[in-house]
């Protein structure tokens, strides 16, 4: 918030002052667009201060247990042997990747 007002001043006094020699019309759109942006700050810090659910994230982790169980099952119908075993692996590897990235950005 005191850096907005800051900024404010600084456009302001440069403006009197004639470093800033615009016509008023772009200058208060310039203060339209400082103020858009403190709104869209607010915006973004009520979303980041909600909690994500904890039966949602249970039921991820389910879910990412039942997928690295049933993997290797349904990868078994893969001509080689080898193919399956990584696809079974890289596909459940990418999954727990991204549910654990998903954790440390909630943290």
């Amino acid at each position: 918030e005191i850096l907005v007002q800051w900024m404010q001043r600084a456009i302001v006094q440069a403006h009197a002052s004639g470093v800033i020699d615009v016509p008023a019309p772009i200058l208060s759109r310039a203060f339209q667009e400082i103020s858009r942006g403190v709104v869209d700050l607010h915006n973004v810090m009520k979303i980041k201060d909600t909690p994500f659910p904890f039966p949602y994230a249970q039921m991820i982790t389910v879910m990412l247990i039942v997928h690295w169980v049933s993997t290797p099952f349904i990868s078994c119908t893969v001509e080689s042997s080898y193919l399956a075993a990584s696809i079974s692996f890289l596909v459940t590897a990418a999954f727990w990747s991204c549910s654990y990235i998903g954790m440390e950005i909630d943290d």
